[in-house]
């Protein structure tokens, strides 16, 4: 019994497998750029100010 509560923290301890946290990584960085296209679809950067 206690061998199993061990493996369960050592398991809970060592996070995601490799793959799991890859496909985290992708979709988050996805989700970014869709974030940030649709910000700047939104409203356009006006460098007319930046000028004065």
């Amino acid at each position: 019994m206690v061998k199993s509560e061990v493996q369960a923290a050592v398991a809970v301890a060592t996070g995601s497998p490799l793959g799991v946290q890859l496909v985290t990584v992708l979709i988050l960085l996805g989700a970014g750029l869709l974030y940030f296209r649709f910000l700047a679809g939104r409203s356009p950067v006006s460098s007319a100010k930046a000028g004065k």
